[in-house]
C-alpha cells in the first residue's frame, strides 16, 4: 500500500518496490534485534512492561497519514529518500509489528506448548501470504488509497489491543513471587564451533532474499510494477517458509536439488530471452524457479533450527541475512553490475550452498552423488551463461544501470539496414541508421508513417514557431520533426538516457528546433512549472514515457490529465504512445477521452520489411483542421471503434489487472 502511495513521486519504476523491500528487511532486523535483547531482561515483568509501552506508542501514532508518506521533495538519492519517507511514515508501527511475532513465540516456547512454538512461524507466514493475495485482488481493486490507510490503521489498533490482552493474560498467570518465572536454558550456540551454523543461516536467508528481489525486478522489467506482480514472488517466498517450518519432511534433498538443476537452465533462458514469452508464461516460469530455490534455502534452515533457548538469536540471524541480501540486491548490485546479474549470482549461491551444506554435514553420511550433481549443475549453468552472455552482448557499445533501470546501446550490423538502438531493459526505445545522409530519419515507433509522425508533419505544414512538450526522451527521435523557430521541450527521468541521447545519437544535435531537456519526473516538473510560471502553452504534448515496456501508471490518471490540459494551448494536441506487448491501454485512453471531452483518433502502424516495430498512438484534440486532414482520416479511426471498454484511473485508485494481455 505504501509503495503504491509513493510510486508516482519516484517515476513509477520497479526499483521503488526494491527500495521498500530493503526497508522491510532492515526494520525487520531491528525488530528481531529488539526481541533478542528484551528476551535477555532479568524479569518477564520487565519484558511485558517494555513491549506493552511500545504497543501503546504505536496506537498513539494512528491513524496512518498519507501526507506523512507522500512528498515531492526528491533528491539525487532515491533509495535514501524512500527509506526516509518510510521511516517517518510507518517506521514506528512497523517496528512494533516486526518485533511481536518472535517475542510471542519465545514466551510460548517456555509454556506447555513449547513444542509447537516454531509452527507459529509457519502460521504467521500463512496469514501474511493471505494478506498479500487480498491486497491486489480485493483491497486495491475496490478501495482508494485513503480508504486503505484508514482500514489499515483500524486493523493495527485492533492488533495492538489483542497483543495487550495477551500480555495481560501472561501477567495474570505468572507466579507473582518469582523474580524470573521462566529460567531459560543456557545457549547452545555460545561455543565457537556453532558459529558455522549461524553463518549457514545467514547465507541461506540472504540467498533467498536475493532471488526474491531479483525475480521481482525481472518480472516487472517489462510489465508495470503493480502490486499483483510484487506480491506473487513474495507470496511464493513465504509459502516455502510455511511448508518447511510446518513439516521438515517437505524438503527432500535429492528431489529438490535435482529439480533445481533443471529449473536453473529455465532461469538462464528467462534471463536472456524472457521477453519473448507471453506474460503468463513468464510469471509461471519465474515463480517455479524462485519456489524451488527457496525450498532448498528454507528447507536447510528449518532442518538446522536450534532449540527454544536460542529461538530469538535464530530469528535475529535470519533477519540479518535477509537484510544483507536486500542490501546486496537493492544497492550493491546497482553499483557492481550493469545488468540484473544478481539473479545469476543467486542461482550460483544455491548450488554452492547445497554443496557446502552436504559437505559439512555433522550427522549422517555425506552423499557424494548429491555433491557431484550440484557441482555439475553449477558448471553447466555457468558455462551456458558465459556462452549466451557473449552472444547477447556482442553488439553492445554502451551499458549502464541506476535506480531507474538498465539501458544498453547496441550497434546491430547483421541486418540489411544496420542500426544503432537504445535498449531499456529488454525493449527498444528508438533507433538510428548507422549509415545516413543529412539528418538521421526516425525509425521504429517514430517513423513518419506512424501516428506521431503524421501529426508532427501536419503541425509543421501549418507553419513554424510551434512549442512541443515530450514526456520521455528516448533517443530524441521526435526532435527530427522540429523546424526553425520551433521549441521542443523533453522531460526525462533517467539521467543516463539523456547522456546516451546526446552522446550516441544525432537527433538532438541535428534538429533545427531549439531543444531543452528537463531532468526529473515529468508530472513533478510540470506541476512545479505551472505553479511558478503558469501554462507552458504547448501546441502538442506527447506522453511517451516507458521503463522497458512498462508505462508509469501515474502518467495516465485523471490528475495527470488535468495537469496536461493546463499546459496545452487552445486547439492543441495531446498524444499518447500506447504500443505495448503486455498491456492493452485503449480502455484507459477511452477514459481520458470521456474526461477531457476532446475528440480522439487511434493510429496503428504495422511493422514492415524495413522496420519490425508496430506502433500504436492515440491523439486527442478539438482542432477540426487536424481531424479533417486527409492523412489523419486515411491512417486513423475514432477510438470508440477499437475500444468499447472505459477505464478511468486516479492517483488514489488504479489497477492494471483489467488491462493486462493474458
Amino acid at each position: 500500500m505504501v509503495a503504491k502511495i509513493i510510486l508516482p513521486y519516484f517515476g513509477g519504476g520497479s526499483a521503488v518496490w526494491t527500495a521498500c523491500m530493503l526497508f522491510y528487511q532492515s526494520l525487520l532486523l531491528v525488530g528481531y534485534l529488539y526481541s533478542f535483547c528484551i528476551s535477555k531482561l532479568k524479569s518477564v515483568y520487565q519484558q511485558l512492561a517494555v513491549h506493552g509501552l511500545l504497543l501503546v506508542v504505536g496506537m498513539v501514532l494512528m491513524p496512518l497519514s498519507l501526507e506523512s508518506i507522500a512528498t515531492t521533495e526528491i533528491s539525487t538519492q532515491p533509495f535514501v529518500d524512500i527509506f526516509t519517507l518510510l521511516l517517518l511514515g510507518i517506521g514506528a508501527p512497523y517496528f512494533v509489528l516486526s518485533a511481536t511475532a518472535p517475542l510471542l513465540q519465545y514466551w510460548l516456547s517456555h509454556s506447555v506448548k513449547s513444542a509447537q512454538a516454531y509452527r507459529l512461524y509457519s502460521v504467521s507466514n500463512i496469514a501474511a501470504m493471505m494478506a498479500l493475495f487480498c491486497y491486489p485482488l480485493i483491497i486495491e481493486y475496490n478501495l482508494t488509497l485513503s480508504m486503505q490507510a484508514w482500514m489499515w490503521s483500524g486493523l493495527y489498533i485492533a492488533f495492538s489491543l489483542f497483543n495487550l490482552s495477551c500480555l495481560y493474560q501472561v501477567y495474570r498467570n505468572m507466579d507473582k513471587t518469582a523474580a524470573r518465572p521462566v529460567q531459560p536454558e543456557q545457549s547452545k550456540l555460545a561455543s565457537g564451533a556453532n558459529v558455522i551454523r549461524c553463518v549457514k543461516w545467514f547465507l541461506l536467508s540472504a540467498t533467498g532474499v536475493i532471488l526474491l528481489i531479483a525475480t521481482t525486478n525481472n518480472l516487472t522489467l517489462n510489465v508495470p510494477p503493480i502490486p499483483f506482480l510484487w506480491t506473487l514472488p513474495l507470496a511464493l517466498y513465504l509459502l516455502t517458509y510455511i511448508l518447511c517450518f510446518f513439516d521438515e519432511r517437505v524438503y527432500l534433498k535429492w528431489y529438490w536439488n535435482l529439480m533445481f538443476t533443471v529449473v536453473s537452465l529455465v532461469a538462464l533462458f528467462l534471463f536472456f530471452i524472457g521477453s519473448q514469452f507471453a506474460i503468463t508464461a513468464q510469471i509461471c516460469l519465474y515463480l517455479v524457479v524462485l519456489f524451488v530455490a527457496c525450498i532448498i534455502c528454507h528447507g536447510e534452515i528449518a532442518k538446522s533450527k536450534p532449540g527454544n533457548e536460542d529461538m530469538t538469536l535464530f530469528y535475529l540471524v535470519l533477519a540479518a541475512g535477509g537484510c544483507a541480501g536486500s542490501v546486496f540486491a537493492s544497492i550493491l548490485a546497482t553499483e557492481l553490475f550493469t545488468q540484473y546479474y544478481e539473479y545469476i549470482v543467486g542461482i550460483c549461491l544455491v548450488f554452492a550452498l547445497s554443496v557446502a551444506m552436504e559437505w559439512q554435514k555433522q550427522q549422517g553420511k555425506v552423499e557424494r552423488k548429491l555433491i557431484y550433481l550440484n557441482v555439475a549443475g553449477c558448471l553447466v549453468f555457468v558455462s551456458l551463461f558465459y556462452l549466451m552472455q557473449s552472444q547477447f552482448n556482442k553488439y553492445n557499445i554502451y551499458e549502464s544501470r541506476n535506480f531507474f533501470g538498465i539501458i544498453q546501446v547496441k550497434d546491430i550490423v547483421n541486418i540489411d539496414n544496420p542500426q544503432r538502438r537504445l535498449i531499456d531493459g529488454y525493449t527498444s526505445h528508438g533507433a538510428q541508421a548507422l549509415d545516413y545522409q543529412g539528418k538521421p530519419r526516425p525509425l521504429s515507433y517514430y517513423r513518419p508513417e506512424t501516428g506521431i509522425g503524421i501529426m508532427l508533419n501536419l503541425m509543421a505544414d501549418n507553419g513554424s514557431g510551434n512549442k512541443v512538450g515530450i514526456i520521455g526522451l528516448g533517443v530524441g527521435a521526435l526532435a527530427y520533426y522540429g523546424q526553425a523557430d520551433d521549441e521542443f521541450v523533453f522531460y526525462e527521468l533517467n539521467p543516463d538516457v539523456e547522456y546516451v541521447a546526446n552522446s550516441y545519437f544525432d537527433y538532438l544535435t541535428s534538429s533545427a528546433a531549439t531543444i531543452t531537456v528537463h531532468s526529473g519526473d515529468a508530472r513533478v516538473s510540470l506541476a512545479n512549472e505551472y505553479q511558478e510560471n503558469g501554462t507552458q502553452g504547448f501546441d502538442m504534448l506527447i506522453v511517451d514515457a516507458f521503463s522497458s515496456d512498462s508505462i508509469p501508471q501515474h502518467l495516465l490518471t485523471t490528475e495527470a490529465l488535468t495537469l496536461y490540459e493546463q499546459h496545452l494551448a487552445a486547439n492543441g494536441v495531446l498524444a499518447f504512445h500506447i504500443s505495448n506487448s503486455y498491456l492493452d491501454l485503449r480502455a484507459i485512453m477511452s477514459g481520458i477521452e470521456m474526461q477531457s471531452g476532446l475528440q480522439s483518433r487511434y493510429f496503428k502502424t504495422s511493422d514492415s520489411a524495413t522496420d519490425a516495430d508496430q506502433a500504436e498512438w492515440v491523439i486527442f484534440t478539438s482542432n477540426m483542421d487536424y481531424l479533417a486532414a486527409p492523412q489523419v482520416n486515411n491512417k486513423s479511426v475514432p477510438l470508440q471503434e477499437v475500444s468499447q471498454n472505459v477505464i478511468q484511473w486516479s492517483d488514489s485508485h488504479s489497477s492494471l489487472l483489467s488491462v493486462i494481455k493474458l
